[in-house]
Protein backbone atom coordinates (compact mmCIF):
# COMPACT_ATOMS: atom_id res chain seq x y z
CA UNK A 1 0.00 0.00 0.00
CA UNK A 2 1.40 3.80 -1.11
CA UNK A 3 0.67 6.75 1.39
CA UNK A 4 -1.45 9.59 -0.92
CA UNK A 5 1.02 11.83 -0.74
CA UNK A 6 3.66 9.78 -1.90
CA UNK A 7 1.85 8.48 -4.91
CA UNK A 8 0.67 11.91 -6.18
CA UNK A 9 4.16 13.31 -5.50
CA UNK A 10 5.40 11.23 -8.02
CA UNK A 11 3.01 11.67 -10.73
CA UNK A 12 5.10 13.62 -14.01
CA UNK A 13 1.87 15.77 -14.59
CA UNK A 14 0.61 18.91 -12.66
CA UNK A 15 -1.35 18.56 -9.95
CA UNK A 16 -2.69 20.48 -7.17
CA UNK A 17 -3.91 19.75 -4.09
CA UNK A 18 -7.11 21.48 -3.16
CA UNK A 19 -8.40 20.05 -0.09
CA UNK A 20 -8.60 16.92 2.52
CA UNK A 21 -4.86 17.82 3.99
CA UNK A 22 -5.76 15.40 7.31
CA UNK A 23 -5.83 12.41 4.89
CA UNK A 24 -3.09 13.23 2.66
CA UNK A 25 -0.90 10.05 4.73
CA UNK A 26 -4.01 7.17 4.16
CA UNK A 27 -2.67 4.15 2.42
CA UNK A 28 -4.07 3.44 -0.87
CA UNK A 29 -4.41 -0.15 -2.27
CA UNK A 30 -5.96 0.14 -5.65
CA UNK A 31 -7.48 2.92 -8.12
CA UNK A 32 -10.93 2.92 -9.23
CA UNK A 33 -12.26 4.88 -11.96
CA UNK A 34 -15.46 6.19 -11.59
CA UNK A 35 -18.29 6.29 -14.80
CA UNK A 36 -21.62 5.28 -13.09
CA UNK A 37 -23.66 8.55 -12.19
CA UNK A 38 -25.46 6.71 -9.94
CA UNK A 39 -22.77 5.40 -7.68
CA UNK A 40 -24.05 7.16 -4.55
CA UNK A 41 -27.00 5.23 -4.49
CA UNK A 42 -25.27 2.01 -4.08
CA UNK A 43 -24.91 0.51 -0.28
CA UNK A 44 -22.11 1.64 1.46
CA UNK A 45 -20.84 -0.60 3.53
CA UNK A 46 -19.36 -1.85 0.11
CA UNK A 47 -15.54 -2.75 0.11
CA UNK A 48 -15.22 -1.94 -3.45
CA UNK A 49 -14.23 1.32 -2.40
CA UNK A 50 -12.14 0.72 0.80
CA UNK A 51 -8.64 1.91 0.67
CA UNK A 52 -9.05 2.77 -2.63
CA UNK A 53 -7.82 6.26 -4.61
CA UNK A 54 -11.01 7.28 -7.45
CA UNK A 55 -10.21 9.02 -10.69
CA UNK A 56 -12.99 11.14 -11.43
CA UNK A 57 -13.76 12.73 -14.82
CA UNK A 58 -15.17 16.23 -15.24
CA UNK A 59 -17.28 15.59 -17.87
CA UNK A 60 -18.83 12.75 -16.19
CA UNK A 61 -19.04 14.38 -12.78
CA UNK A 62 -18.60 18.21 -12.59
CA UNK A 63 -17.32 19.37 -9.84
CA UNK A 64 -19.61 22.42 -9.67
CA UNK A 65 -22.53 20.12 -9.78
CA UNK A 66 -24.77 20.30 -6.15
CA UNK A 67 -24.16 15.97 -6.00
CA UNK A 68 -20.95 16.41 -6.36
CA UNK A 69 -20.76 17.50 -2.43
CA UNK A 70 -23.54 14.13 -1.94
CA UNK A 71 -20.62 11.85 -3.91
CA UNK A 72 -18.12 13.53 -0.97
CA UNK A 73 -20.07 12.25 1.76
CA UNK A 74 -20.46 8.53 -0.16
CA UNK A 75 -16.70 8.52 -0.73
CA UNK A 76 -15.50 8.90 2.69
CA UNK A 77 -18.54 6.36 4.18
CA UNK A 78 -17.21 3.47 1.48
CA UNK A 79 -13.50 3.90 3.48
CA UNK A 80 -12.24 6.25 0.30
CA UNK A 81 -8.54 7.08 0.56
CA UNK A 82 -8.31 9.96 -1.94
CA UNK A 83 -10.47 11.78 -4.84
CA UNK A 84 -7.90 12.54 -8.47
CA UNK A 85 -10.30 14.92 -10.54
CA UNK A 86 -9.32 15.29 -14.21
CA UNK A 87 -10.44 17.95 -16.28
CA UNK A 88 -12.38 21.15 -15.67
CA UNK A 89 -11.90 24.48 -14.49
CA UNK A 90 -10.19 25.19 -11.23
CA UNK A 91 -12.73 27.79 -9.94
CA UNK A 92 -15.21 24.67 -11.00
CA UNK A 93 -15.16 24.03 -7.07
CA UNK A 94 -16.84 26.22 -4.98
CA UNK A 95 -15.49 26.76 -1.15
CA UNK A 96 -17.89 25.01 0.34
CA UNK A 97 -17.16 21.49 -1.40
CA UNK A 98 -13.76 22.39 -0.49
CA UNK A 99 -14.50 22.32 2.64
CA UNK A 100 -16.60 19.66 3.66
CA UNK A 101 -13.63 17.93 1.96
CA UNK A 102 -11.46 19.07 4.81
CA UNK A 103 -14.08 18.36 7.04
CA UNK A 104 -14.51 14.78 6.02
CA UNK A 105 -10.24 14.53 5.92
CA UNK A 106 -11.15 13.31 2.09
CA UNK A 107 -7.87 14.27 -0.15
CA UNK A 108 -8.87 16.09 -3.01
CA UNK A 109 -6.48 16.31 -5.82
CA UNK A 110 -7.26 18.08 -9.17
CA UNK A 111 -5.31 17.32 -12.71
CA UNK A 112 -5.76 20.26 -15.54
CA UNK A 113 -3.59 18.03 -18.18
CA UNK A 114 -5.59 15.44 -20.32
CA UNK A 115 -4.73 11.91 -18.91
CA UNK A 116 -6.29 8.72 -19.56
CA UNK A 117 -6.89 6.52 -16.67
CA UNK A 118 -5.15 3.60 -17.96
CA UNK A 119 -2.33 5.56 -17.63
CA UNK A 120 -2.81 6.84 -14.33
CA UNK A 121 -3.57 3.77 -13.37
CA UNK A 122 -0.13 2.18 -14.58
CA UNK A 123 1.72 4.89 -12.76
CA UNK A 124 0.13 3.59 -9.93
CA UNK A 125 0.46 -0.32 -10.27
CA UNK A 126 5.08 0.61 -10.72
CA UNK A 127 5.03 2.54 -7.79
CA UNK A 128 3.19 0.38 -6.06
CA UNK A 129 5.72 -2.75 -7.38
CA UNK A 130 8.57 -0.83 -6.52
CA UNK A 131 7.79 -0.04 -3.18
CA UNK A 132 6.94 -3.58 -1.99
CA UNK A 133 10.28 -4.60 -4.01
CA UNK A 134 12.26 -2.71 -1.90
CA UNK A 135 9.90 -3.74 1.32
CA UNK A 136 10.94 -7.02 0.69
CA UNK A 137 14.13 -6.44 -0.06
CA UNK A 138 15.09 -4.89 3.14
CA UNK A 139 13.24 -7.48 5.11
CA UNK A 140 15.43 -10.08 3.38
CA UNK A 141 18.37 -8.50 4.34
CA UNK A 142 17.63 -8.55 8.02
CA UNK A 143 16.33 -12.21 7.81
CA UNK A 144 19.91 -12.66 6.21
CA UNK A 145 21.83 -11.04 9.00
CA UNK A 146 19.33 -13.26 11.56
CA UNK A 147 20.25 -16.93 10.05
CA UNK A 148 23.86 -15.66 9.82
CA UNK A 149 23.97 -14.34 13.82
CA UNK A 150 22.69 -17.86 14.93
CA UNK A 151 25.67 -19.29 14.00
CA UNK A 152 27.34 -16.70 16.18
CA UNK A 153 24.82 -17.40 19.50
CA UNK A 154 24.89 -19.87 21.65
CA UNK A 155 22.57 -19.44 24.30
CA UNK A 156 18.59 -18.78 23.71
CA UNK A 157 19.60 -15.84 25.99
CA UNK A 158 21.35 -14.44 23.21
CA UNK A 159 19.34 -15.65 20.21
CA UNK A 160 16.39 -13.55 21.72
CA UNK A 161 18.62 -10.22 22.11
CA UNK A 162 19.54 -10.39 18.53
CA UNK A 163 15.95 -10.87 17.61
CA UNK A 164 14.89 -8.10 19.77
CA UNK A 165 17.83 -5.67 17.81
CA UNK A 166 17.19 -6.67 14.45
CA UNK A 167 13.74 -6.54 14.45
CA UNK A 168 13.18 -3.91 17.05
CA UNK A 169 10.72 -5.67 19.01
CA UNK A 170 9.93 -6.95 22.08
CA UNK A 171 10.55 -10.47 22.41
CA UNK A 172 9.21 -13.12 25.05
CA UNK A 173 8.51 -16.56 25.37
CA UNK A 174 5.29 -18.15 27.01
CA UNK A 175 4.47 -21.67 27.01
CA UNK A 176 0.89 -23.05 26.44
CA UNK A 177 -1.15 -26.02 26.25
CA UNK A 178 -0.93 -27.64 23.08
CA UNK A 179 -4.74 -27.70 22.15
CA UNK A 180 -4.54 -23.93 22.27
CA UNK A 181 -2.34 -23.65 19.19
CA UNK A 182 -5.03 -24.86 16.91
CA UNK A 183 -3.71 -25.19 13.31
CA UNK A 184 0.01 -24.28 14.14
CA UNK A 185 0.03 -21.19 12.24
CA UNK A 186 1.94 -17.72 12.42
CA UNK A 187 -0.44 -14.70 12.98
CA UNK A 188 -0.80 -11.36 13.65
CA UNK A 189 -3.09 -10.13 16.10
CA UNK A 190 -4.14 -8.00 19.19
CA UNK A 191 -2.53 -9.46 22.76
CA UNK A 192 -3.00 -6.47 25.72
CA UNK A 193 -4.14 -4.26 23.41
CA UNK A 194 -0.72 -4.66 21.19
CA UNK A 195 -0.20 -5.68 17.92
CA UNK A 196 1.97 -8.63 18.52
CA UNK A 197 3.09 -11.46 15.85
CA UNK A 198 2.82 -14.76 17.67
CA UNK A 199 4.80 -17.79 16.32
CA UNK A 200 4.18 -21.46 17.64
CA UNK A 201 7.12 -23.48 18.21
CA UNK A 202 6.41 -27.33 18.81
CA UNK A 203 8.93 -28.60 21.11
CA UNK A 204 9.02 -32.63 21.93
CA UNK A 205 5.25 -32.96 23.72
CA UNK A 206 5.73 -28.95 25.13
CA UNK A 207 4.22 -26.17 23.10
CA UNK A 208 5.54 -22.58 23.34
CA UNK A 209 4.74 -19.13 21.54
CA UNK A 210 7.34 -16.67 20.63
CA UNK A 211 5.69 -13.34 20.96
CA UNK A 212 7.20 -10.13 18.93
CA UNK A 213 5.70 -6.78 19.95
CA UNK A 214 7.39 -4.19 17.65
CA UNK A 215 8.68 -1.00 19.37
CA UNK A 216 7.79 2.25 18.69
CA UNK A 217 8.59 3.12 15.68
CA UNK A 218 9.71 0.05 14.08
CA UNK A 219 11.61 0.90 10.91
CA UNK A 220 10.66 -2.42 9.51
CA UNK A 221 7.03 -2.55 10.12
CA UNK A 222 4.33 -0.70 8.09
CA UNK A 223 1.00 -1.26 8.11
CA UNK A 224 0.93 -2.94 4.95
CA UNK A 225 4.26 -5.19 5.79
CA UNK A 226 2.38 -7.37 8.03
CA UNK A 227 1.97 -10.40 5.07
CA UNK A 228 6.10 -10.09 4.78
CA UNK A 229 6.98 -10.53 8.25
CA UNK A 230 4.72 -13.79 8.42
CA UNK A 231 6.47 -15.05 4.71
CA UNK A 232 9.94 -14.21 5.68
CA UNK A 233 10.37 -14.30 9.38
CA UNK A 234 8.12 -17.04 10.91
CA UNK A 235 10.17 -19.84 9.55
CA UNK A 236 13.75 -18.94 10.44
CA UNK A 237 12.42 -17.77 13.92
CA UNK A 238 10.45 -20.83 14.22
CA UNK A 239 13.18 -23.32 13.18
CA UNK A 240 16.22 -21.62 15.15
CA UNK A 241 14.42 -21.07 18.39
CA UNK A 242 13.19 -24.22 18.46
CA UNK A 243 17.07 -26.07 18.32
CA UNK A 244 17.75 -23.27 21.68
CA UNK A 245 14.56 -24.72 23.76
CA UNK A 246 15.53 -28.06 22.73
CA UNK A 247 19.25 -27.83 23.49
CA UNK A 248 17.75 -26.01 27.07
CA UNK A 249 14.62 -28.19 27.77
CA UNK A 250 14.90 -30.28 30.84
CA UNK A 251 15.53 -34.35 29.69
CA UNK A 252 17.26 -34.03 26.53
CA UNK A 253 20.66 -32.29 27.81
CA UNK A 254 22.61 -35.29 26.61
CA UNK A 255 21.29 -35.09 22.82
CA UNK A 256 21.74 -31.67 22.65
CA UNK A 257 25.19 -31.67 23.79
CA UNK A 258 25.99 -34.32 21.19
CA UNK A 259 24.75 -31.96 18.68
CA UNK A 260 27.75 -29.74 19.46
CA UNK A 261 30.39 -32.25 20.39
CA UNK A 262 33.43 -32.85 18.05
CA UNK A 263 31.86 -36.81 17.16
CA UNK A 264 28.98 -35.47 15.99
CA UNK A 265 31.20 -33.66 13.62
CA UNK A 266 33.29 -36.55 13.31
CA UNK A 267 30.55 -38.73 11.91
CA UNK A 268 28.55 -36.01 10.32
CA UNK A 269 31.77 -35.72 7.71
CA UNK A 270 32.78 -39.86 7.79
CA UNK A 271 29.49 -41.08 7.53
CA UNK A 272 29.99 -38.80 3.81
CA UNK A 273 33.31 -40.63 2.52
CA UNK A 274 32.68 -42.01 -1.02
CA UNK A 275 33.67 -45.46 0.66
CA UNK A 276 31.20 -45.69 3.50
CA UNK A 277 28.21 -44.33 2.08
CA UNK A 278 25.83 -46.70 2.94
CA UNK A 279 21.75 -47.24 2.02
CA UNK A 280 19.36 -49.41 2.69
CA UNK A 281 18.73 -51.48 -0.32
CA UNK A 282 22.85 -52.14 -0.80
CA UNK A 283 23.16 -51.81 -4.07
CA UNK A 284 26.27 -49.35 -5.34
CA UNK A 285 23.77 -46.16 -4.81
CA UNK A 286 24.97 -43.39 -2.69
CA UNK A 287 23.06 -41.84 0.04
CA UNK A 288 23.47 -39.50 2.63
CA UNK A 289 23.42 -40.85 5.94
CA UNK A 290 20.68 -40.33 8.57
CA UNK A 291 21.08 -37.47 10.80
CA UNK A 292 18.70 -35.81 13.10
CA UNK A 293 17.14 -32.97 11.41
CA UNK A 294 18.41 -31.10 14.68
CA UNK A 295 21.74 -31.74 14.12
CA UNK A 296 21.80 -30.62 10.40
CA UNK A 297 20.35 -26.99 11.56
CA UNK A 298 23.52 -26.68 13.41
CA UNK A 299 26.50 -25.55 10.71
CA UNK A 300 29.91 -27.30 11.59
CA UNK A 301 31.45 -23.87 12.00
CA UNK A 302 29.32 -23.04 14.94
CA UNK A 303 29.72 -27.21 16.08
CA UNK A 304 33.61 -26.51 16.29
CA UNK A 305 33.61 -23.26 17.55
CA UNK A 306 32.12 -24.58 20.71
CA UNK A 307 34.86 -26.80 20.79
CA UNK A 308 38.28 -26.33 22.86
CA UNK A 309 41.14 -28.52 22.67
CA UNK A 310 44.80 -28.30 23.93
CA UNK A 311 47.60 -28.88 21.46
CA UNK A 312 47.75 -32.37 19.92
CA UNK A 313 51.10 -33.68 18.18
CA UNK A 314 49.91 -37.06 17.16
CA UNK A 315 46.47 -38.36 15.75
CA UNK A 316 45.33 -42.53 16.31
CA UNK A 317 42.49 -44.20 14.11
CA UNK A 318 41.71 -47.91 15.36
CA UNK A 319 39.03 -50.08 13.22
CA UNK A 320 37.11 -52.56 15.25
CA UNK A 321 34.79 -54.75 13.55
CA UNK A 322 33.05 -57.84 15.06
CA UNK A 323 33.05 -61.91 13.13
CA UNK A 324 30.29 -63.57 13.28
CA UNK A 325 27.60 -63.80 15.61
CA UNK A 326 29.11 -64.95 18.44
CA UNK A 327 28.42 -61.59 20.55
CA UNK A 328 25.89 -62.13 23.91
CA UNK A 329 22.70 -60.47 22.84
CA UNK A 330 20.95 -60.45 25.73
CA UNK A 331 23.78 -57.88 27.13
CA UNK A 332 22.84 -55.73 24.69
CA UNK A 333 21.00 -52.41 26.83
CA UNK A 334 20.00 -49.42 25.28
CA UNK A 335 21.71 -46.52 27.07
CA UNK A 336 19.82 -43.13 27.29
CA UNK A 337 22.32 -40.82 25.95
CA UNK A 338 22.94 -43.32 23.05
CA UNK A 339 23.00 -40.55 19.99
CA UNK A 340 19.75 -40.95 17.93
CA UNK A 341 21.92 -40.41 14.83
CA UNK A 342 23.11 -43.93 15.28
CA UNK A 343 19.29 -45.53 14.86
CA UNK A 344 20.01 -46.87 11.72
CA UNK A 345 23.03 -49.11 13.08
CA UNK A 346 22.75 -52.58 14.19
CA UNK A 347 22.79 -53.58 18.08
CA UNK A 348 26.08 -55.68 18.18
CA UNK A 349 27.51 -52.50 16.50
CA UNK A 350 26.12 -50.36 19.29
CA UNK A 351 27.08 -52.95 22.00
CA UNK A 352 30.89 -52.61 20.44
CA UNK A 353 30.85 -49.03 20.74
CA UNK A 354 29.79 -48.73 24.25
CA UNK A 355 32.18 -51.52 25.59
CA UNK A 356 35.11 -49.61 23.58
CA UNK A 357 33.91 -46.27 25.22
CA UNK A 358 34.08 -48.07 28.56
CA UNK A 359 37.42 -49.38 28.49
CA UNK A 360 37.85 -45.67 26.96
CA UNK A 361 37.20 -44.46 30.59
CA UNK A 362 39.77 -47.06 32.37
CA UNK A 363 42.79 -44.76 33.26
CA UNK A 364 44.75 -47.95 31.81
CA UNK A 365 44.52 -46.79 28.55
CA UNK A 366 45.87 -43.85 28.01
CA UNK A 367 44.20 -43.58 24.42
CA UNK A 368 41.02 -42.84 25.72
CA UNK A 369 42.44 -40.55 28.34
CA UNK A 370 44.93 -37.93 26.44
CA UNK A 371 42.06 -35.75 24.88
CA UNK A 372 38.67 -34.71 25.36
CA UNK A 373 38.22 -34.81 21.42
CA UNK A 374 38.47 -38.84 21.65
CA UNK A 375 35.24 -40.32 20.09
CA UNK A 376 33.72 -43.48 18.97
CA UNK A 377 31.94 -43.29 15.23
CA UNK A 378 30.14 -46.11 14.31
CA UNK A 379 30.43 -46.38 10.50
CA UNK A 380 28.63 -48.68 7.56
CA UNK A 381 30.26 -49.05 4.43
CA UNK A 382 27.91 -49.94 0.31
CA UNK A 383 28.62 -53.71 1.56
CA UNK A 384 27.01 -53.59 4.46
CA UNK A 385 30.31 -54.32 6.70
CA UNK A 386 29.82 -52.03 10.08
CA UNK A 387 31.91 -51.46 12.89
CA UNK A 388 33.78 -48.37 15.14
CA UNK A 389 36.41 -46.28 14.88
CA UNK A 390 37.71 -44.89 17.65
CA UNK A 391 39.37 -41.81 16.87
CA UNK A 392 42.40 -40.78 19.71
CA UNK A 393 43.47 -37.59 19.65
CA UNK A 394 47.37 -36.46 22.16
CA UNK A 395 49.02 -39.29 21.72
CA UNK A 396 52.87 -38.88 22.24
CA UNK A 397 54.85 -39.18 19.02
CA UNK A 398 57.60 -41.49 20.95
CA UNK A 399 56.84 -44.96 22.64
CA UNK A 400 55.81 -46.50 19.61
CA UNK A 401 56.21 -49.96 21.77
CA UNK A 402 54.47 -48.53 24.51
CA UNK A 403 51.17 -47.43 22.34
CA UNK A 404 51.33 -51.00 20.60
CA UNK A 405 51.00 -52.39 23.85
CA UNK A 406 48.46 -50.66 25.00
CA UNK A 407 46.19 -50.87 21.68
CA UNK A 408 46.88 -54.85 21.83
CA UNK A 409 45.80 -55.23 25.26
CA UNK A 410 42.50 -52.72 24.34
CA UNK A 411 41.25 -55.21 21.91
CA UNK A 412 41.94 -58.14 24.23
CA UNK A 413 39.94 -56.64 26.74
CA UNK A 414 37.37 -55.82 24.45
CA UNK A 415 37.31 -59.61 23.11
CA UNK A 416 36.71 -60.86 26.40
CA UNK A 417 33.83 -58.31 27.41
CA UNK A 418 32.14 -59.22 24.19
CA UNK A 419 33.30 -62.86 23.91
CA UNK A 420 33.58 -62.82 20.67
CA UNK A 421 36.82 -62.88 17.83
CA UNK A 422 37.75 -59.21 16.69
CA UNK A 423 39.70 -57.49 14.12
CA UNK A 424 41.29 -54.61 14.46
CA UNK A 425 43.70 -51.92 12.38
CA UNK A 426 45.40 -49.03 14.28
CA UNK A 427 47.24 -46.46 12.32
CA UNK A 428 48.78 -42.88 13.66
CA UNK A 429 49.88 -39.68 12.00
CA UNK A 430 52.24 -37.47 13.74
CA UNK A 431 50.89 -33.83 13.07
CA UNK A 432 52.21 -30.16 13.98
CA UNK A 433 51.16 -28.60 17.12
CA UNK A 434 47.11 -28.27 16.34
CA UNK A 435 44.32 -26.91 19.08
CA UNK A 436 41.68 -25.75 16.46
CA UNK A 437 38.85 -28.27 16.44
CA UNK A 438 38.68 -27.79 12.59
CA UNK A 439 42.35 -28.69 11.65
CA UNK A 440 41.97 -31.75 13.71
CA UNK A 441 38.47 -32.65 11.75
CA UNK A 442 40.39 -32.15 8.33
CA UNK A 443 43.02 -34.81 9.58
CA UNK A 444 41.04 -37.51 11.22
CA UNK A 445 39.03 -37.38 7.90
CA UNK A 446 41.54 -37.69 5.54
CA UNK A 447 42.82 -40.90 7.53
CA UNK A 448 39.94 -42.38 7.71
CA UNK A 449 39.74 -42.21 4.32
CA UNK A 450 43.17 -43.42 3.34
CA UNK A 451 43.30 -46.72 6.12
CA UNK A 452 39.53 -47.85 5.19
CA UNK A 453 41.21 -49.81 2.95
CA UNK A 454 43.86 -51.35 4.59
CA UNK A 455 41.46 -52.16 7.40
CA UNK A 456 39.03 -54.37 5.45
CA UNK A 457 42.02 -56.58 4.53
CA UNK A 458 42.29 -57.55 7.92
CA UNK A 459 38.80 -59.05 8.12
CA UNK A 460 39.67 -62.08 6.53
CA UNK A 461 43.06 -62.28 8.35
CA UNK A 462 43.84 -64.55 11.44
CA UNK A 463 45.39 -62.08 13.62
CA UNK A 464 43.40 -59.71 16.01
CA UNK A 465 45.47 -56.26 15.56
CA UNK A 466 47.29 -55.36 13.06
CA UNK A 467 49.51 -51.99 12.62
CA UNK A 468 50.11 -49.59 9.84
CA UNK A 469 53.76 -49.75 10.23
CA UNK A 470 53.70 -53.41 11.26
CA UNK A 471 51.95 -55.19 8.51
CA UNK A 472 53.98 -58.52 7.38
CA UNK A 473 51.86 -59.16 4.22
CA UNK A 474 51.44 -55.65 2.78
CA UNK A 475 49.53 -57.04 -0.75
CA UNK A 476 46.77 -57.90 1.43
CA UNK A 477 46.05 -54.50 2.60
CA UNK A 478 46.18 -53.32 -0.86
CA UNK A 479 43.37 -55.59 -2.09
CA UNK A 480 39.80 -55.25 0.44
CA UNK A 481 38.47 -58.23 1.56
CA UNK A 482 39.81 -61.02 -0.64
CA UNK A 483 37.29 -63.70 -0.20
CA UNK A 484 40.04 -67.31 -1.04
CA UNK A 485 43.57 -67.36 -1.23
CA UNK A 486 45.71 -64.85 -1.32
CA UNK A 487 45.41 -61.05 -3.08
CA UNK A 488 47.13 -61.32 -5.88
CA UNK A 489 45.10 -64.63 -6.94
CA UNK A 490 41.97 -62.61 -6.19
CA UNK A 491 43.29 -59.91 -8.07
CA UNK A 492 43.98 -61.97 -10.95
CA UNK A 493 40.71 -63.23 -11.07
CA UNK A 494 38.78 -59.93 -11.34
CA UNK A 495 41.53 -59.13 -14.18
CA UNK A 496 41.22 -62.41 -15.90
CA UNK A 497 39.25 -61.09 -19.11
CA UNK A 498 41.82 -58.60 -19.66
CA UNK A 499 45.22 -60.90 -18.67
CA UNK A 500 44.11 -64.05 -19.78
CA UNK A 501 44.96 -62.80 -23.90
CA UNK A 502 48.09 -60.79 -24.89
CA UNK A 503 45.81 -59.03 -27.28
CA UNK A 504 43.86 -57.22 -24.39
CA UNK A 505 46.82 -56.07 -22.37
CA UNK A 506 46.99 -52.70 -24.20
CA UNK A 507 43.11 -52.53 -23.00
CA UNK A 508 44.72 -52.96 -19.54
CA UNK A 509 46.97 -50.62 -19.77
CA UNK A 510 44.27 -47.78 -21.34
CA UNK A 511 42.19 -48.88 -18.13
CA UNK A 512 45.20 -48.64 -15.77
CA UNK A 513 46.29 -45.07 -17.06
CA UNK A 514 42.47 -43.77 -16.61
CA UNK A 515 42.65 -44.80 -13.37
CA UNK A 516 45.57 -43.62 -11.96
CA UNK A 517 45.25 -40.37 -13.80
CA UNK A 518 41.85 -40.26 -11.49
CA UNK A 519 39.19 -40.96 -13.95
CA UNK A 520 40.47 -37.78 -16.39
CA UNK A 521 40.27 -38.89 -19.93
CA UNK A 522 43.09 -36.01 -21.41
CA UNK A 523 45.16 -36.67 -18.40
CA UNK A 524 45.42 -40.85 -19.65
CA UNK A 525 45.60 -40.24 -23.05
CA UNK A 526 48.52 -37.73 -22.62
CA UNK A 527 50.01 -40.56 -20.47
CA UNK A 528 49.56 -43.51 -23.21
CA UNK A 529 50.59 -40.67 -26.07
CA UNK A 530 47.18 -42.10 -27.17
CA UNK A 531 44.40 -40.23 -28.78
CA UNK A 532 40.94 -39.56 -26.61
CA UNK A 533 39.19 -41.33 -29.09
CA UNK A 534 41.37 -44.51 -29.38
CA UNK A 535 41.49 -43.98 -25.21
CA UNK A 536 37.62 -43.79 -25.09
CA UNK A 537 37.28 -47.03 -27.36
CA UNK A 538 39.61 -49.23 -25.47
CA UNK A 539 38.58 -48.31 -22.24
CA UNK A 540 34.27 -49.25 -24.13
CA UNK A 541 35.99 -52.72 -24.95
CA UNK A 542 37.76 -53.27 -21.67
CA UNK A 543 33.78 -52.40 -20.07
CA UNK A 544 32.52 -54.64 -22.12
CA UNK A 545 35.00 -57.82 -21.36
CA UNK A 546 34.93 -56.51 -17.44
CA UNK A 547 31.05 -56.20 -17.87
CA UNK A 548 31.08 -53.16 -15.49
CA UNK A 549 30.50 -49.55 -15.38
CA UNK A 550 33.50 -47.04 -15.04
CA UNK A 551 31.07 -44.36 -14.05
CA UNK A 552 30.66 -46.43 -10.70
CA UNK A 553 33.38 -44.77 -8.51
CA UNK A 554 33.35 -48.31 -6.15
CA UNK A 555 34.01 -50.23 -9.38
CA UNK A 556 37.19 -47.94 -10.06
CA UNK A 557 38.04 -48.34 -6.92
CA UNK A 558 38.19 -51.89 -6.79
CA UNK A 559 39.66 -52.35 -10.18
CA UNK A 560 42.64 -49.84 -9.69
CA UNK A 561 43.77 -51.46 -6.17
CA UNK A 562 43.09 -54.96 -8.59
CA UNK A 563 45.82 -53.55 -10.51
CA UNK A 564 47.80 -52.59 -8.41
CA UNK A 565 48.07 -55.96 -6.84
CA UNK A 566 48.34 -58.07 -10.07
CA UNK A 567 51.98 -55.33 -11.41
CA UNK A 568 53.47 -56.34 -7.96
CA UNK A 569 54.01 -59.86 -9.51
CA UNK A 570 53.95 -57.94 -13.17
CA UNK A 571 55.76 -54.92 -13.46
CA UNK A 572 54.51 -52.47 -16.28
CA UNK A 573 56.95 -52.01 -19.33
CA UNK A 574 55.97 -48.22 -19.10
CA UNK A 575 57.16 -48.06 -15.63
Amino acid sequence: MIPVREFVASLVYPTEWLAGGAGWDKLCRDIILLSDEKVWLQNTENSEFKDTLVFVKAHAFPAYSSTFDLLLRFFQQAGVVGIVFQGGKRSDFSKATLMLADHLGLPLVWIDAPINYSVFAKQFYTVFVQRTQQARQRIRQVRGRLEKAFHESFTLAAWMDIIERELFVTATLRLTEREQLGPMEAKWQLRDGQKTLQIPIQVLQQAIFLELVPREPCPLLHADEDLLWLEEFTGVLSAQTGFFLLVELPGVASQSEWACSFESALYYSVSRLPVIRANDAGSLIRSTAQVPESHESVSAHRRLGLITAKQVHSVGLLWVSCLGDGVDRQRFHRIADRPYAYRSFSQATLHLREQVLRLCADARYAIGTQSALTSCVPWKDWRDNEGIVLFCFGLPRDGVNLVERIVREFIHQLEIRLQTSLRSYFVRRNVVEMSHAADLLEVAVAMTERSYADFLSVLSQSKSVQFADQSVDVVNRILPAPSQGSSYEHALHVLQPLVRDEGNLPLLEALEAYLECGAKMQAAAEKLYLHRNTLRYRLKRAEKLLNVSLDDDQMRFVYQLAIRTWRLRNPSPLA
